[in-house]
Formats: C-alpha cells, sequence, structure tokens
C-alpha cells in the first residue's frame, strides 16, 4: 500500500478562492458517532469515498513505532465476508482504484468509483471498519512486506537516513520526530495482539469521518451510509488524544553525517512554527505560507534564484512549510551544493537570503505574484474530487473546522500585507532557532 510519510506540505494552497461557487455539501454525524461529508460535483460520473481516522503514528509508544502503517496494510487482508487479498480484486473487477496512506496525524483509506458504483463502496469501507479478521499467517507475510519496504525507502537510501536523524534531533521527544513506517527493531518485534489491540482502540466511527465526493445524489447516498455504517458499534472507551511532550524551540542544533552511498551533499534546516491547529486565526499561518512561497517555492523563489540561476552553487534549492497538521510543524529549507562547492557556502548563501527576509519587506511584485500563484492552485484544485475529498479529511483529523478554512482562507490571504511577512520572518526565521543537518559523501578509502 501505499504510505505518505511525512507531513503534507502546502495543503493550504489547494483550498479554494473566494468568490468560486460555493461547495455543494451536507453534513450530519450517525448516532455511534461516525461524521459525514458530502460534496455533490457531476462534472463527471465518478465519485471518491474516504474514510479518515483520526489515528496516525504520533499516537504510537516507544518500542511499538510503526503500528499505524503495519495495520493499513492489514486492513486489506480480509473481512468475515471477504477472503485475503479479495478486497482490491473486488474494488478492480468494478472499474474502481483504491489505496490507503499513514501518516502521523492519520490513517485514510479511499475507493474511487463510477457513480452507480458507490454503495458497493461504502458497503466495502463499512465491513472492514467494525469487522475486520487478522489472522497470524497473514500478518507474518505482511509484516515482511514492511520491512522489506522499510529497507528500499530509509535504510539503501542515504538521504531517507539522514532526515530520520534530522527529524529525530529537530523533535526531541516529540513523536513527530518518529519515522511513519517505524523503525525496523520495532517492526521485528510486532505481534498479531498489538494489531488487534490498535484496530480495536482506534478502527470505530466515533473516530473517523467519511467523505464522499463526486456525482451523488445526498438523499441516497445518506441513506445508504445510514444503511452500511449505523448499525456499527462506537467504541465506548475510545480514548483521548495522549498528552504528549510539547514540541519546544531549539538552539542550535546541529548534525553532520557521512553516509554510505552518497553521491552528493545536502543541507537541511528546520524552523518550529505553528499550524492552524494552534494559531486558529491564522495570524502566523498565512503569512508563513507567503514567506516560504517567496523564499524558496518553486523556480523563481529568492533561493532557486540566487543560488542555482545567478550563481551556480546549487543544483536545487527551496523552502517547505505545512500548515495543516495536529503538531507544530517544521518551516524547512534545503539546498544541495554542485560538486565542487562546499557546503558551508551554500549554507553562508541560505542564511543570507533568510537574513534578508528579515530585515527587508518583501517587493509588492513578490507579494502579489505569491497570492496570484495560491489563489490559482485554489481554482485548479476544484477540478479534483479527491483534492476536496483529502483537504476536507486533512483538516478534520487535525482538529480544524473545514468550512471555515473553505470559505476563509482566501481573503486572509488578500489581507497579508508585506509587513506581516517580515513580522513572521522575524519572530521564527532565526539562526539560533534552527535545527540544521548536513548530509555528505561517505569518504573514499
Amino acid at each position: 500500500m501505499a504510505a505518505v510519510f511525512g507531513l503534507f506540505a502546502g495543503l493550504l494552497c489547494l483550498i479554494f478562492p473566494a468568490g468560486a461557487q460555493a461547495l455543494d455539501a451536507r453534513s450530519f454525524t450517525l448516532g455511534n458517532g461516525l461524521q459525514v461529508v458530502l460534496v455533490r460535483e457531476p462534472k463527471a460520473p465518478v465519485v471518491i469515498s474516504q474514510v479518515w481516522y483520526r489515528v496516525g503514528a504520533v499516537d504510537e509508544a516507544d518500542g511499538k513505532t510503526g503500528l499505524a502503517h503495519m495495520l493499513e496494510h492489514m486492513m486489506f487482508q480480509g473481512t468475515r465476508t471477504i477472503a485475503p487479498g479479495e478486497f482490491s480484486k473486488i474494488v478492480s473487477r468494478n472499474g474502481g482504484d483504491d489505496n490507503a496512506s499513514t501518516s502521523r496525524d492519520y490513517t485514510n483509506y479511499y475507493i474511487k468509483f463510477a457513480a452507480d458504483r458507490l454503495e458497493l463502496a461504502l458497503k466495502l469501507e463499512a465491513d472492514r471498519m467494525r469487522h475486520l479478521v487478522l489472522s497470524e499467517s497473514e500478518f507474518q507475510a505482511e509484516n515482511l512486506v514492511v520491512r522489506e519496504e522499510r529497507r528500499s525507502r530509509v535504510e539503501n537510501k542515504p538521504v531517507a537516513r539522514m532526515m530520520e536523524k534530522f527529524r529525530a534531533l529537530a523533535f526531541g521527544d516529540h513523536p513527530y520526530g518518529r519515522p511513519v513506517i517505524g523503525l525496523m527493531a520495532d517492526l521485528e518485534n510486532h505481534t498479531l495482539a498489538d494489531l488487534s489491540d490498535w484496530y480495536r482502540r482506534y478502527y470505530a466511527p466515533n473516530n473517523a469521518l467519511l467523505v464522499v465526493v463526486g456525482d451523488l445524489e445526498f438523499k441516497q447516498a445518506a441513506t445508504w451510509i445510514g444503511k452500511y455504517f449505523g448499525p456499527l458499534p462506537p467504541n465506548p472507551a475510545l480514548a483521548p488524544p495522549a498528552v504528549l511532550p510539547v514540541v519546544s524551540p531549539v538552539k542550535g542544533q546541529r548534525i553532520e553525517v557521512r553516509e554510505k552511498g552518497a553521491t552528493l551533499s545536502r543541507w537541511f534546516a528546520g524552523i518550529l512554527t505553528p499550524t492552524l491547529a494552534d494559531d486558529r486565526l491564522g495570524r502566523d499561518v498565512f503569512p508563513l505560507d507567503l514567506l516560504v512561497t517567496v523564499l524558496g517555492s518553486g523556480g523563481s523563489s529568492r533561493l532557486y534564484q540566487r543560488l542555482v540561476v545567478d550563481e551556480g552553487l546549487a543544483i536545487g534549492a527551496g523552502a517547505s512549510f505545512g500548515g495543516i497538521s495536529r503538531y507544530p510543524a517544521l518551516f524547512s529549507l534545503s539546498a544541495s551544493p554542485k560538486p565542487g562547492v562546499s557546503v558551508s557556502r551554500v549554507e553562508e548563501v541560505v542564511l543570507e537570503e533568510v537574513a534578508r527576509m528579515v530585515r527587508e519587506p518583501v517587493t509588492s511584485r513578490e507579494l502579489e505574484r505569491a497570492k496570484n500563484g495560491l489563489i490559482a492552485g485554489h481554482i485548479y484544485a476544484r477540478d479534483s474530487i479527491d483534492t476536496i475529498a483529502w483537504t476536507i479529511g486533512r483538516l478534520f483529523v487535525s482538529d480544524i473546522d473545514w468550512r471555515l478554512v473553505l470559505e476563509g482562507y482566501p481573503d486572509r490571504i488578500r489581507l497579508v500585507t508585506a509587513e506581516d511577512v517580515q513580522r513572521v520572518a522575524r519572530k521564527y526565521l532565526r539562526p539560533e532557532a534552527m535545527t540544521v543537518g548536513v548530509l555528505l559523501p561517505e569518504l573514499d578509502g
């Protein structure tokens, strides 16, 4: 199964503009606690259903990393009425597509069908929400698959190995510093009992959101949802999210490693910033979204223009920021020096550009271009039922009112001034608050 490792960076860019026709949406909650959002978008005769569970890698305990992702794999291995391996075959035989993803904040499952197959999608998802059959043989086989996935995605890739160390340093004791896929030692020690406990604890209607978007009729969709999801029992003992360590700003932490197999150097930096989960009005989040666009998003950004185009010091440079997550996120900077260029020289230039953001307001031309780019992204996103569903679900698992954000974001972006961008640059882009990571090729001999 495809898994999403890392925060969903740039999600704010996918929310729709003011002035666009309002979503034709309905929302309600079943008696068992399942929250439902239906969006009618009849441009094409297709529909997507997504089930979002508010549980991810951040909810795992020490020594049990990777459980959320491991159960994601097992969710395709059979129920009381569907044989192991048959779930995706049923979807395929009916002309559909299905997959899942795991992150630090959530686990998500989707089925995409022609509109006349919506009932089947709802029936399949409801079935595995509470009727999954976990067998030892299927678990052992899938556990080997996940271990191989870790080897291929992490242990055989120098940058991925470096990023694990970098995140662990940046987040300290907070679970955001642990890998979503899990540590190999923990994967080897998973048991069927671990997965059964995880499933019983979190996979319940009162811990989930069902989003359905596409060519649907509200009354019929609601009837089917009531028929298949309504009888599922909630988990009355569902525990509130654990109280996690506070993610505290760091002071000049740095890690430099030489990784076997690395052929090029890489430089990273991360600064802890708030998200809409704790900055509800977006006083800092919306200016940060424009800051990251001007500084490091795309070929017209300051970092790319200076490091790659003007001075030819790097083969790539940029910045990223995700304003939607359950806990504070990293405003990230990165650059890849050209062969023969030192990491220290590239770092010096990045910090010079960061200092310029702090010292001087962005130009009116830069600010307008950044705003136009974000708004254009909203317009294009409106054409995708996948993105509409994903955005609603991603906001839900972070406990952010999707309606408020969908309606309010474009106007809030338009209100951001150059002074606002400079203010958040001064507040967060401080070298002493950065965690820095350097990846170097292994020395010969």
